[in-house]
């Protein structure tokens, strides 16, 4: 969405200009548009395509279920 684009830009640039302040409340914005979310929604609001094959997949939740708790 144009929402997420916009936040996208605003945390490059802060990053590159090293305004502390302004990533961090952009990052926490984006914390916040994921909590309480499944994994498939956070991939809808952020338009994130998922290219990994079923096993790939299972692989990555293995490696990190402590995310998926």
């Amino acid at each position: 969405s144009a929402a997420c684009y916009h936040t996208y830009v605003t945390i490059v640039a802060a990053n590159y200009l090293n305004i502390k302040g302004l990533l961090d409340l952009t990052c926490q914005k984006v914390a916040d548009m994921m909590k309480g979310r499944t994994v498939e929604e956070i991939s809808k609001t952020f338009d994130i395509k998922n290219d990994f094959t079923k096993e790939e997949e299972e692989e990555v939740r293995k490696e990190n279920q402590w995310a998926f708790e």
